[in-house]
Formats: structure tokens, C-alpha cells, sequence
């Protein structure tokens, strides 16, 4: 997670400690979107999805990138190859066993 307020709220916290053995919290050095996989679905959906056509107000952004992202879900490989980047590969790890 990037360091943003709501990250870093008492309220995450606490559900990252309630869900340990599900989930894990990875805080990024400011400035790093490189090392974000978010990132990474964002550039796609912009470059791939986005770009190629104009948009015409916030609903239509709102419906295009509704769509573009249950697009994405479908391919299930591109999504997995997010986390194979040399700068992402850190959020594929699975949790070692405790």
C-alpha cells in the first residue's frame, strides 16, 4: 500500500492484524509507483483500454473504466504478470507457512 491517510489509519491497521494469516500490508517508499502493482493495472487500462477513444464526461469515464476492468479480470495471465515485473515481484509472494 502507498503511505495515503487511509492506509495507514487505525482501522486498516487493526483489519490487517484481524486477518493476519489472510493478508499482509506492504508499505512503499514515497514516490515509488514503479514498485506498485496498481500501477500496473491503471497503465493498462490508459494505454490499452482508455486512450483509444475520447471520453466524453465522467459518466462515460466512469462506464468505460467499469468495463475495462472487468475486461481485464478475464485474462487472468496479464493480472499474474504484474507481479512478475523485476520492481513487483515482492506482492506475488506467497506468506511463508507460520
Amino acid at each position: 500500500a502507498d503511505r495515503a491517510s487511509y492506509h495507514t489509519s487505525k482501522e486498516v491497521k487493526q483489519f490487517a492484524e484481524d486477518h493476519a494469516q489472510k493478508i499482509r500490508l506492504f508499505f512503499l517508499p514515497p514516490h515509488s509507483p514503479e514498485i506498485n502493482p496498481d500501477e500496473q493495472v491503471w497503465n493498462e487500462i490508459k494505454h490499452r483500454q482508455l486512450e483509444k477513444q475520447p471520453i466524453k464526461g465522467p459518466i462515460d469515464f466512469e462506464h468505460r473504466l467499469y468495463a475495462a476492468l472487468l475486461k481485464l479480470q478475464n485474462f487472468k495471465e496479464r493480472i499474474q504478470s504484474f507481479f512478475k515485473l523485476p520492481d513487483t515481484q515482492y506482492a506475488g509472494l506467497k506468506p511463508s507457512p507460520a
